[in-house]
């Protein structure tokens, strides 16, 4: 983990924030995130709709929220359910979402062309 400069009338991801005068520290984490993990934040996680998929800066943003929003055991479930969509199966938790399986293969084509990490 690296910190850099301090802040302060800025969000938590370093945007202005006017009304915040808390002083924060930059911070760098380092993450390796397979497909499935990336698959799995962004289907369950990043709060994307359909149009959203196409845009690249939208789904770097919401892989940030998603990242720090769930634990790795969380994380791991979602890769492990989104895959099962993915592959056309999904799990018995999800098996009553229609649009799951699509759904996944579209942010899987969106992983693909915005991290170029592919299944």
């Amino acid at each position: 983990m690296t910190a850099d400069r301090l802040a302060s009338n800025v969000d938590v991801f370093g945007g202005p924030e006017p009304l915040d005068s808390t002083v924060r520290v930059a911070v760098r984490v380092p993450v390796h995130l397979s497909f499935v993990d990336l698959l799995g934040l962004l289907t369950f996680e990043g709060a994307l709709t359909w149009d959203e998929l196409n845009d690249e800066s939208v789904i770097r943003e919401a892989l940030q929220y998603a990242v720090l929003q769930t634990n790795l055991v969380t994380m791991e479930s979602y890769g492990r359910r989104a895959l099962a969509a993915y592959r056309g199966a999904p799990e018995a938790e999800d098996a009553g979402d229609t649009n799951l399986i699509v759904f996944a293969r579209r942010v899987a084509i969106a992983v693909t062309r915005t991290f170029g990490v592919s299944a």
